[in-house]
């Protein structure tokens, strides 16, 4: 019998550098994006998006975008309004939730800025892009609040249906979940016979630098449809599916 010892530098995983996996094919250029792919026929989607974060939407002129060369179509929010229906919630975290009908495309407001608010359908990609800056949004500004704690203490509200700008509160309830014990009950007890360091921390805003963006591609030519896209969670958008709402 033979006795090996592995060396510390094959086994500690903290200040070991990582090989990486993916390098060879990215730098070859063997890596298949979304914008690689090709099918007989296939169009291309233009987005034409708010500036504003906050506005409702007055009109929405689109005769010189659809009169572009290369264009097949034009969407507003409310051509789509009879065979769209709002989008789902990704990650429902509670019953109580506030969660607003959000639609694909907007119909009569904007509340961020970058929304969509018209599609265009043309044969290529330059052309889409050429259409969606022909496309003619006025907008009436509404109040905007941009300090989380003010947003949350209360109005002006973003859906003054709700009376609340607080979407969700997600509680972990460590005992309930067998993990722990009560947080609230530790805290008391720390307050009575401890220490207890109360801070407020907050994140700056952070977007991972992807090398390809959220993008699909869809071929419903065959006896199924097929579904392309570059989102990392593929089982959300089969459980989402719904082609009563969404054709």
């Amino acid at each position: 019998m033979t006795i090996t010892e592995e060396s510390p530098e094959t086994t500690l995983e903290v200040g070991r550098a990582r090989l990486r996996k993916e390098d060879q094919r990215l730098l070859t250029g063997r890596t298949r994006f979304t914008d690689n792919l090709s099918v007989p026929g296939m169009l291309y989607l233009g987005m034409v998006r708010s500036p504003i974060a906050h506005a409702k939407i007055t009109s929405i002129d689109v005769a010189e975008a659809k009169a572009s060369p290369g264009v097949i179509a034009v969407f507003t929010g409310a051509d789509l309004a009879d065979d769209v229906g709002p989008m789902p919630c990704g990650w429902p975290l509670s019953p109580e939730d506030k969660v607003p009908e959000y639609y694909p495309v907007a119909r009569e407001e904007v509340n961020f800025a970058g929304e969509i608010v018209a599609v265009v359908v043309a044969r290529s990609a330059a052309a889409a892009r050429d259409a969606t800056e022909l496309v003619d949004v006025d907008y009436e500004d509404e109040q905007v609040v941009l300090d989380l704690e003010a947003a949350a203490a209360g109005s002006p509200y973003v859906h003054p249906d709700w009376e609340t700008n607080v979407s969700t509160h997600w509680v972990f309830d460590s005992a309930e979940a067998g993990t722990g014990g009560d947080v609230k009950d530790e805290i008391d007890k720390a307050r009575q016979d401890g220490i207890v360091l109360q801070r407020t921390f907050r994140q700056q805003r952070l977007i991972p630098a992807f090398m390809e963006p959220r993008s699909f591609l869809v071929d419903p030519t065959g006896d199924q449809i097929v579904f392309w896209s570059s989102t990392q969670v593929p089982h959300f958008l089969r459980l989402h599916r719904n082609c009563d709402k969404y054709p």
